[in-house]
This record gives structure tokens, sequence and C-alpha cells, in this order.
């Protein structure tokens, strides 16, 4: 083989200087699309589970208002009917009478549980964090003389997840008893 013919070869092997750096730049296009992908899955998978976490914690603050009203023996609410913050229930629960209330607040919700008159707001322990309210809705409202309506929402790092529903007592009062939990 001449020695032309080597060296015209050695030079036409490899990558030039332009298509080098379009090789680079294709690839580093390919790099931050994937890059962004990854990190918008990662925010997406964030929210989903910021969401799940509030509306599982919102259902069982429901869930315990229901239950706590549905064998309720009375209920009160304050400070007053139409923009309650707190709702104080006697019930019978496993058969014994229990006191329970049930304080929501912007930014906090806060739960005690006596066997007697139920202590001092301030306290109460704490239940759960990012409460707000929907709109002007009342956190606690009440309905006929058996009936609780309650709205609030639960903060998340995306929207906030609203819950609703109403709760009412099923047991007969008797109406010579009086309710330990207040005066």
């Amino acid at each position: 083989m001449p020695q032309g013919d080597i060296n015209a070869r050695n030079m036409e092997s490899g990558f030039s200087l332009v298509e080098l750096i379009i090789a680079l730049l294709v690839s580093m296009i390919v790099i931050i699309g994937a890059a962004t992908i990854l990190v918008n899955s990662w925010l997406t998978q964030q929210d989903v589970t910021s969401t799940t976490e509030a509306t599982t914690r919102g259902q069982l603050m429901g869930s315990t208002i229901e239950r706590a009203m549905r064998n309720a023996k009375g209920f009160q609410l304050t400070p007053s009917d139409d923009s309650a913050i707190e709702l104080r229930v006697w019930t019978s629960l496993g058969g014994n009478r229990t006191c329970q209330a049930f304080q929501l607040d912007v930014g906090q919700a806060r739960i005690a549980s006596s066997t007697s008159t139920l202590p001092d707001p301030s306290s109460w322990g704490d239940w759960e964090v990012g409460v707000q309210r929907q709109g002007t809705s009342p956190f606690f409202r009440r309905i006929g003389a058996t009936t609780v309506e309650y709205t609030f929402q639960l903060e998340t790092t995306s929207a906030p997840v609203p819950f609703s529903g109403e709760a009412k007592m099923r047991t007969i009062v008797d109406p010579g008893e009086t309710s330990p939990c207040w005066p």
C-alpha cells in the first residue's frame, strides 16, 4: 500500500472538531431533557404524596367527629352556632360516659377527651396542622337539634384538600340527664 493512502485514511478516521461540537450539543440537549423530566416527576410525586396524606388525615378527622356525634348524648358549639370553632360532645362510647372536644382553628386542630368536665382548651392535645377554612364557612354549624355540619380544608404542597360532612346524633337523650362536660 502506498504511503499516501495510509496517511489519507488516518486523516479521515475519527471526528472533526465540528462533528465533536455537534455531538456534544446533541448529548447536552438529551441530558437536559432527561433531567427536566426526572425533576418534574419528582415534584409531581411530592404533590401527590402530600395530597394523599392530607386526604387520609382529613378523612380520619371527619370519621372521628362523626363517631363522637353518632354516640352523642348531647353537644355544644362555641363560641356560637354561627361561627363555631369548637365542638364539645358528651358521648356514651363503649358504654362509658365520655366528654370529647374538637377545636378547629386556622392552622391547627386540637382534641380533648375526659371522663368528667373537659379541661381548659389551652391544655388540649394537638391533633392536626394545616387546617384552614373553606371560604367563609364556619368549621362547625348546627343543623337542627341533633346534627352538626363540619367544613374545613387541609393544606398540601399543591392545592388544599376540602372536607365537609354532617354528623347526627342517634342516641335518645333522657331529658333528666345533664352533661358532665360543660357547666
